[in-house]
């Protein structure tokens, strides 16, 4: 098979081609009392069966109502989705419930969800921060990283609360890396713990308003702004700066081959009718690719970079931060950084830590024009009326 390869530029725009033969503003205030006490729902488990029990009887709730007394002191039940009616409340007694073997604290919902049972964590925020912030990053990193991921993690929890009273809105965020890593209490670290408090309500605003705090692994020597990464978003602080401090991370540089076949397996998922691909094209923007073009025996397929990049098992196009080159039967990929490149660098957080920077230095050199505030819940409070029911 005969590949030519062609690079070339728009205007500002590189493209790569391979042609074979991608709310009201919130008030502030100086923190003084208990900020992070604020509930989070989280969803963690969405499963046909689901096993909760604890060291101690729980208080179980169906739609409300108590169940009766002698089978809530049980330790251990298993559900299935047939068994869910309207809404299940467990809360804890002395000890932690375990989901599926896994202690998380707060109280549980379970709710029927088509033939599957979604299994959410009601927790504070404060509780909740305790296991993502070391799901996020390493506890044994300079303890000015640690406060500035709690930082960025505590106004990501703030940002994605819910405020309608919405059945199609149970949770405010799920417990993966979509959101936030969060695996209850077996991930807590001492030093984690430690930064949560330290930072207790601080938040980044910009506008009055909590930020949507996007964070990554490794930016690769700059972030990027948001609107290169997803299309119709582009927010004034979210716009790339120059990193020069992530160059310790094991992500920083990497390399991975696409066989023509592997490209169009994945792309399959996404777009059922794919023919022999015939050509590929990488069209860029500050150096990190915002489009794919992939022309086929049945057509043409263009899509979003980072939509394309999200077709792949992660550590094979680990950021849009690459150049290609062709290869007999595929393409050579050679790039710098893991993850999306947009807000927190972490490792650079570790590195400008490590070069005695405090935490708001490094968040505001990563988030362009926000300041660190203390949140008001009172306000928060107002606007959440749809957590009334689980309480």
């Amino acid at each position: 098979m005969l590949v030519q390869f062609r690079t070339y530029c728009v205007g500002l725009v590189m493209i790569t081609a391979f042609m074979i033969g991608s709310c009201a503003p919130l008030m502030l205030r100086d923190y003084r009392g208990d900020a992070d006490n604020y509930p989070v729902r989280i969803q963690i488990v969405r499963a046909a069966t689901v096993t909760i029990s604890s060291s101690s009887p729980m208080k179980i709730y169906r739609n409300g109502e108590p169940v009766n007394p002698s089978a809530a002191n049980d330790m251990s039940y298993t559900y299935t989705s047939g068994m869910i009616s309207g809404t299940l409340k467990i809360e804890p007694g002395d000890g932690p419930l375990h989901v599926n073997g896994k202690p998380y604290r707060g109280s549980i919902i379970i709710r029927r969800q088509n033939e599957a049972l979604q299994v959410i964590n009601v927790a504070s925020i404060g509780e909740y921060l305790l296991s993502v912030v070391p799901g996020e990053i390493p506890a044994n990193w300079d303890r000015e990283s640690l406060k500035a991921q709690a930082v960025a993690a505590r106004t990501f929890t703030y940002y994605h609360l819910k405020s309608e009273n919405d059945p199609d809105q149970a949770y405010d965020l799920d417990a993966t890396a979509a959101t936030q890593v969060y695996r209850g209490m077996a991930d807590e670290k001492p030093q984690t713990t430690e930064a949560v408090r330290a930072t207790a309500g601080q938040v980044m605003v910009f506008d009055g308003r909590p930020i949507l705090s996007y964070f990554h692994s490794t930016c690769g020597g700059k972030t990027v702004d948001d609107r290169y990464v997803w299309e119709k978003s582009n927010l004034p602080y979210l716009q790339g700066v120059k990193c020069g401090f992530c160059n310790d991370s094991t992500k920083y540089r990497w390399e991975s081959t696409l066989s023509l076949a592997e490209i169009r397996s994945n792309l399959i998922k996404k777009h059922p009718q794919v023919g022999t691909i015939r050509g590929i094209s990488f069209r860029k923007k500050d150096d990190r690719v915002v489009e794919v073009v992939i022309t086929h025996t049945l057509g043409t397929i263009r899509m979003n970079g980072n939509n394309f990049r999200l077709l792949f098992q992660p550590e094979k196009i680990r950021s849009l931060y690459f150049n290609s080159r062709k290869e007999t039967g595929g393409l050579v990929l050679k790039g710098h950084g893991w993850g999306h490149g947009v807000g927190l660098c972490q490792w650079g957080a570790r590195g400008m830590a490590m070069r005695g920077y405090d935490y708001k230095d490094i968040l505001r050199h990563y988030y362009a024009g926000v300041s660190i505030q203390n949140i008001k819940t009172a306000y928060i409070a107002a606007k959440q009326k749809n957590l009334s029911h689980y309480q």
